[in-house]
């Protein structure tokens, strides 16, 4: 087996071997369209398989991608198409210009091939390959840090995720702003039963109605209260139980995290309403 070494080198060897293209018109031949499969037998696969998180920006996927594999950026961009490059110059993974999106299909099944990940699954995490959702609203966080854990990732890693997703319910991570905390909802279950609710309205209503509701909801919701004794007794119970699960965690006592996963089922229960005709059964 190679070792990480031996490795580096042979990408690199083949980066720096690359022949420049000659020109079709050098050649005589006329300008047509090259089939795209046997460029991919003749890329390299890199050793070390590394899954892309959901949500996750395409530099981010590319930078650990070539650590993993000890390489640079700028080796791994070197045998990828160069939609890749200007991919992540732009910084903004839901732009397509429309000269790349005849060249989108190409450049995933290129990333798949130096990857060893399916096609499907880098085009269900990455946006970047998903130019036929531009409309649906997504949110800025931070991935669950459990999610990242099992994937040996120990930094914070920025993600954009569907705008209705406020929690990990796989984790029962509530997925805050970025920079702020994430809070472990695991001794108050009734929060994720509410974000399972808001992934069921999605079977019968599109993202933006979800989120006009939603937003909607949120105005109606009564104020937190400034003074603790006038919480409403659900609204106590649920902010204890938080700060007494994440104060040796880090997390303040005061944070307005508390308060914004402590109100969610009340808001998520006032969206369906909104979304659910009178005459219909409840979600």
């Amino acid at each position: 087996m190679l070792n990480a070494g031996c490795r580096r080198q042979t990408i690199g060897q083949l980066i720096r071997t690359r022949t420049p293209r000659r020109s079709l018109a050098d050649d005589g031949i006329a300008k047509t369209p090259r089939p795209f499969v046997p460029a991919l037998q003749r890329a390299p696969v890199l050793p070390r398989r590394v899954a892309p998180l959901a949500g996750e920006p395409l530099i981010s996927y590319l930078t650990r991608l070539a650590h993993a594999n000890h390489l640079t950026v700028s080796e791994v961009l070197a045998v990828l198409p160069t939609w890749f490059s200007t991919k992540v110059n732009n910084r903004n993974d839901r732009a397509q210009h429309h000269a790349l999106v005849p060249e989108t299909a190409d450049a995933l099944l290129a990333l798949a091939h130096l990857t060893a990940i399916t096609t499907t699954s880098l085009a269900r995490a990455l946006p970047a390959f998903r130019h036929n959702d531009e409309a649906s609203p997504l949110r800025a966080t931070t991935a669950c840090r459990r999610c990242t854990a099992r994937r040996g990732i120990n930094e914070r890693i920025a993600v954009h995720l569907p705008a209705h997703q406020k929690i990990c319910t796989r984790h029962r991570i509530w997925l805050s702003d970025p920079g702020q905390p994430h809070l472990d909802l695991a001794a108050c279950p009734e929060i994720t039963i509410a974000q399972l609710r808001a992934n069921r309205l999605l079977h019968r209503h599109k993202p933006q109605q979800l989120m006009l509701a939603y937003q909607a909801a949120i105005r109606e919701v009564p104020p937190w209260p400034r003074s603790p004794a006038s919480l409403p007794a659900h609204w106590r119970y649920r902010l204890l139980i938080l700060q007494s699960t994440n104060h040796g965690k880090g997390t303040p006592d005061d944070h307005d995290a508390y308060i914004d996963a402590a109100k969610y089922p009340d808001a998520i229960a006032l969206t369906a309403a909104m979304l659910t005709p009178k005459t219909g059964r409840n979600p």
